[in-house]
Parts: C-alpha cells; sequence; structure tokens
C-alpha cells in the first residue's frame, strides 16, 4: 500500500521572529538605544537637529534668568560714537576701558550693532543677537563635525556644555565671537572644497578656497587672533588649490586685499602727505599690535607662574620659540606627511620650486579625498589654532571662544572614549570658571591643552584615514 507524500505548500515566514516582551527585553533595547546616541555616527542626523534647538533654547532661558554683566560692550559704544563723529586718528577712538585696539572690521560691525541697539542702550536686543550667534555658530559646528566620517555624537553633546562660553556670548557680548564664527565658517567652505575636488574638479575646489579667503580675512578684520589659524589654511589651500603656487598666491592675496577694503578710511591709500601717513602707521600700530602687554591679574593659563616671569619679555620669546617648535613638529610629521600627500616633502618642495604654474598634486593625497580630506581640514586647522593658544602670551576669560567650538573634536580625535572625553572637557570647563584664576587652575588648563595636542599628534593612524571609517571598522 502506497503512502501518499504530503506536501506542505506553506511558504517560510519572511518575518523574522520578535523577542519575547518582557520587561528584561524592554531594558536592553533602552540601553542600546542610549549607547547609540553617544557612540553611533549613524543617530548624528537625529541628534543633530535637537542639538541646535537646544541651543537656542539654551541661550534664551539664559538671557531671560541670568543678569546681563558689564565689562567692554557700552566702552564698544562710547568707541563706536567716536568713529561715527568721524574721527580719523585711531589712537583717539576711545572709550572708558582705553582705545580701540581692533582692525577696522570691528568698528564696522558694532557700528551696526550701535544702531540696531539704539546706541547700545537696549541691551535685550543686542543678546538676542549674540544667541542668535551662538546658535549658528552650533550649527556650523555640527556641520563640520559631521562631515568627518565616523564622528561620534559625543563630542556634539559636548558643544552645549560649556557655562562659559554661553557668558562670553549672551552675557558679555564680546568681539571675540565675530572672529570665532568666521572661522567656523571658513573651516567648512574648505570641507567643501575638500569633498568636491575631485568631482567638481579643481575649479570647484579654488573657488571655495577664494571664498574662504575672504571670509577668513573679514574675521581677521575684527581680531588678530585669527592669524593662529594661518599656518593651517595656508597649507590647507595650497593642497586644495592642486599645489599650484599661482593659484595660491591668488587666493593669499585676497586677504590683504580685504583688509585695505575695510580699513580703507583708516589706511588712505591714495594719500601720501605727513598727515596721511600718520592716520595710516596710527591705525596699522593700533589694530594690529604685536607688542602689547597683558595684565597679569586677568590671565588664565600662566597664573602658576610668577607675576615677574609673567611680565619678562623672555618668557615671551620662549612661548613664541616654543610656539614655532611645535607648530613645525606638526607641520613635518603630521600636515605633510608622505601617508596624508602621497610624496615625500623632498618632491613637495622640488614640485613647488619647479613647477609653480602647474597642478603638481598627487592622486593619492588625502586631503582630495571625499571621504578623508573634511577630517584633514579641521585636523589642521584646529591644531594649527590650539598650538597657537597653548603658547599665548596670555588668555584672558573671553578668549575661550577662539578654540572651544574646536575642542570636543580634538579630543575625540585623541581616540579616548566618551567617558574620558567628557572628564577631559569638564575638567577644561572648571578650568575657565575659576574666578579669578589660580595656580591649580591655570596649571591643569594647560596640562590639558598639552595633553590634548599630544593625544591628537600621537593618534596616528587618526591622521592617515587607518581604521577609521564605518566601512573599514566593520570589514575588520
Amino acid at each position: 500500500m502506497s503512502q501518499e507524500v504530503k506536501h506542505d505548500d506553506r511558504q517560510p515566514s519572511s518575518e523574522p521572529e520578535l523577542p519575547p516582551f518582557t520587561l528584561k527585553n524592554l531594558s536592553l533595547d533602552v540601553y542600546h538605544g542610549i549607547i547609540a546616541l553617544v557612540e553611533s555616527p549613524e543617530t548624528n542626523r537625529v541628534i543633530v537637529p535637537i542639538v541646535i534647538t537646544l541651543a537656542s533654547i539654551a541661550t534664551k532661558f539664559i538671557i531671560s534668568k541670568v543678569p546681563y554683566t558689564e565689562i567692554d560692550f557700552s566702552t564698544y559704544m562710547q568707541q563706536i560714537e567716536v568713529a561715527n563723529d568721524g574721527e580719523l586718528d585711531y589712537s583717539l577712538i576711545k572709550g572708558d576701558t582705553g582705545p580701540a585696539v581692533y582692525p577696522a572690521g570691528f568698528i564696522q560691525v558694532y557700528q551696526w550693532l550701535h544702531w540696531i541697539t539704539e546706541e547700545g542702550s537696549n541691551i535685550k536686543t543686542g543678546q538676542t543677537i549674540f544667541g542668535y550667534l551662538f546658535t549658528f555658530s552650533v550649527l556650523l559646528c555640527c556641520v563640520a563635525y559631521t562631515m568627518v566620517p565616523n564622528c561620534k555624537p559625543w563630542p556634539i553633546y559636548l558643544l552645549l556644555l560649556s557655562k562659559r562660553l554661553y557668558s562670553i556670548y549672551v552675557l558679555r557680548l564680546f568681539n571675540d565671537v565675530f572672529t570665532t564664527i568666521s572661522m567656523i565658517g571658513v573651516v567648512v567652505l574648505l570641507q567643501q572644497a575638500s569633498y568636491w575636488y575631485k568631482t567638481g574638479g579643481s575649479k570647484v575646489s579654488f573657488l571655495f578656497t577664494l571664498v574662504a579667503a575672504d571670509l577668513y580675512s573679514l574675521g581677521l578684520s575684527v581680531k588678530m587672533n585669527a592669524l593662529l589659524y594661518l599656518p593651517g589654511f595656508i597649507i590647507i589651500a595650497y593642497f586644495l588649490v592642486g599645489e599650484n603656487m599661482l593659484k595660491l598666491l591668488g587666493v593669499l592675496l585676497v586677504i590683504p586685499f580685504v583688509q585695505v577694503m575695510i580699513g580703507w578710511k583708516y589706511l588712505l591709500p591714495l594719500f601720501n602727505d605727513e598727515e596721511a601717513k600718520y592716520l595710516r602707521w596710527t591705525y596699522i600700530n593700533q589694530a594690529f599690535n604685536f607688542k602689547r602687554k597683558f595684565l597679569y591679574k586677568w590671565t588664565v593659563n600662566w597664573r602658576f607662574v610668577s607675576e615677574d616671569i609673567f611680565l619678562n619679555d623672555n618668557f615671551a620669546r620662549i612661548l613664541l620659540f616654543l610656539h614655532f617648535s611645535v607648530l613645525l613638529i606638526f607641520v613635518f610629521t603630521r600636515y605633510l606627511s608622505p601617508k596624508i600627500t602621497g610624496k615625500s616633502i623632498t618632491n613637495l618642495v622640488k614640485d613647488a620650486l619647479c613647477k609653480p604654474f602647474s597642478d603638481t598634486i598627487s592622486t593619492s593625497n588625502k586631503l582630495i579625498d571625499y571621504n578623508q580630506g573634511p577630517k584633514l581640514v579641521l585636523l589642521i586647522f584646529a591644531t594649527s589654532n590650539l598650538i597657537g593658544v597653548l603658547f599665548s602670551r596670555s588668555l584672558h576669560y573671553q578668549f575661550l571662544s577662539w578654540y572651544c567650538w574646536n575642542l570636543p573634536f580634538l579630543i575625540f580625535a585623541t581616540g579616548v572614549n566618551a567617558f574620558g572625553g567628557i572628564f577631559i572637557f569638564v575638567a577644561h570647563e572648571w578650568c575657565w570658571n575659576v574666578f579669578p584664576s589660580t595656580e591649580s587652575s591655570s596649571a591643569c588648563l594647560i596640562s590639558i591643552l598639552s595633553l590634548v595636542l599630544l593625544g591628537v599628534w600621537y593618534n596616528l593612524k587618526y591622521w592617515t584615514g587607518e581604521s577609521n571609517t564605518l566601512q573599514e571598522k566593520k570589514e575588520q
């Protein structure tokens, strides 16, 4: 008797079997979700809009709840009133705390603020503008950070956690922040130049670099600390114009051209009589004074040295020597590393001297790689600036805005985990919130900045892109 073979016509279910709905599984889902929001780069598209919104809410809350503190804003307004009266002698553009010591871009920015705040009387309007400036800075930083492959969310959260930074923006209205937002904008523009180099062509990259030079000079016209970025800017620009010296010269000439245009009424380039010469050099010496002395009582970074040492010119020379020495170490071992540029330093120099009008960039140069280039732009720009900050003659409290936006990324670039990164950031923030500064707080600050720079330099694999992208990590 034959047995009938029964065939099961049912198709196997394509839907995965869900785990049972239990408190344990629910807790695990919540746990993994939290970890993803801290560690997974894929969640950046979710957390970035939230971070930007929180920045806006935080500034509005602080403005409404924390009293404004007058430090320099009224002096800025007094200086603008003198400038508005037509004074061309920069040494006579003064306020309660002294003369204007910033380039003419500062005058133009604060002339607008003088008008919109009703001659400085409507502080709330000024605070609101600076609040928007803070929020837009966060937005630009998020763009710069998310252009970096595998940048985790936790450095982005740190952009919101500096109490001192909020104070600088919406409670003090310092002019430093206009230079800062310009520099963040320069980073984003250069990242775009890097990203589109191979697909859009060198002409597109060249145009982005020209605009970046314009914005860089605008930032410089407000405050000179933008010069700390200059070494990094020159190196990045050289590669993004295809290692073409003629194009690089064109980019660099934009910087002084913009300075002349902004400072035209004080430079008087069309006049050469004695009065014009006096006004011109008064402006240059006042606005670009590299010999300005700082008061020991305001220093945040060198409180652990004696006042005699702090005021000694030899101390300034030592700091300048250390600045150039560390910068050269980064230039020759990281910025111009053959693993990044695709050629030896000898060949770089040879091509620059022998083929100045040709694009000689190597196709393997990582700065023109859409994946690694944006990261290297931010790395070079941020480290160039931080080296200058570390060896500054003095840091005042508002100077935190010079580099605080880059610090979370640099901490991340050292290779530390989220817990280590948050600890470093909180310790750094403590240094800036001790008032007046102490030997301990300033020594801690110098130690943290030194360790961050050392950690970034030491993490060579991050510079070269080894085990850097998500795909590379998955393949390993």
